[in-house]
């Protein structure tokens, strides 16, 4: 009788701290602060992500070849807009941003699709520990980016 109280408690006070964590974790997006490099030997990509408020995180991409040279740069904001969030990409190649709606949520994991873009139609981030890995991808194409905190 004890036991089957004792694991009652710990089963509820378990479902409380998941959804304390779920909220704190996904809805601020806390967990994609920081830093974040992929080195390759041609390349590095750096993405700094900064939480502005429980409404939006705002961010930038930089590619720089090997020889110091910007290769791409991209300014990059999570906004949340009556209930929904927005993950939004504006490249220094282009002059009108790209946005892709959220559709894809979990703990430390989040994805967004915009069926009208060519590539990518997919945006995705998972933070496994001190790594972060964007995927973008279509139907025909994948590609993913394993970040890890600097």
């Amino acid at each position: 009788m004890i036991l089957a109280v004792v694991s009652s408690v710990w089963i509820y006070y378990g479902i409380l701290v998941q959804k304390k964590t779920k909220y704190e974790d996904f809805i601020n997006f806390s967990w994609m602060s920081g830093d974040w490099y992929m080195r390759t030997d041609e390349v590095t990509i750096h993405e700094h992500w900064d939480g502005i408020s429980e409404h939006v995180m705002e961010g930038y991409s930089t590619t720089v070849g090997k020889d110091g040279d910007t290769l791409a740069a991209e300014s990059l904001r999570i906004i949340k807009i009556d209930g929904q969030h927005y993950y939004i990409a504006k490249s220094s190649k282009k002059v009108q941003p790209t946005t892709f709606e959220m559709v894809v949520d979990s703990i430390r994991k989040v994805s967004f699709y915009n069926a009208k873009n060519d590539f990518p139609q997919w945006i995705t981030y998972q933070r496994l520990d001190d790594s972060l890995y964007a995927t973008i991808k279509n139907t025909q194409k994948s590609v993913v980016f394993s970040f890890e905190l600097d």
